[in-house]
């Protein structure tokens, strides 16, 4: 177990950090770090544009993300409509008014997310990437072979 204390250490303070990032834009604008991070998977994510989508790729609970996503149409930021191929299924959008919200956000994201990577050469940081990828590969093979959902 103790191998695994630095991801585990890394994860939280990544989480706290990356949140962090986020509190004063979420005070202007009163929103909170789950709404922020649905707009920002909708902006990241454009083919995903479900709450199940959301869900899935997240790992959030349906009731956390429904609540987040009315409160987002609520505030006039998020759309929410049928989808054309089948009518039980929502999809979100954004308004015109969540433009430069959205833009904000990324834009703090992005910094969020370079600063983290500051220490690291491109180099480094792809091969990062690239192992992060092959483990992923590795435990969605192991759990499709148990027979899970991934």
């Amino acid at each position: 177990m103790s191998h695994l204390i630095p991801v585990l250490a890394f994860v939280q303070h990544y989480k706290k950090f990356y949140t962090s990032q986020f509190e004063a834009a979420a005070a202007r604008h009163g929103l909170n770090q789950l709404e922020i991070d649905i707009l920002l998977f909708l902006h990241n994510n454009p083919d995903c544009r479900t709450a199940s989508d959301i869900c899935r790729y997240r790992g959030l609970a349906k009731s956390n993300v429904s609540k987040a996503v009315e409160h987002l149409r609520v505030m006039d930021l998020v759309t929410v409509s049928p989808a054309a191929d089948n009518r039980r299924q929502r999809m979100l959008g954004f308004t015109p008014q969540a433009a430069m919200l959205v833009e904000e956000l990324a834009a703090i994201q992005q910094a969020a997310n370079a600063a983290v990577a500051a220490d690291l050469t491109p180099t480094e940081w792809q091969d990062m990437q690239d192992y992060i990828a092959r483990m992923d590969a590795t435990l969605r093979r192991r759990l499709a072979e148990k027979g899970e959902n991934v």
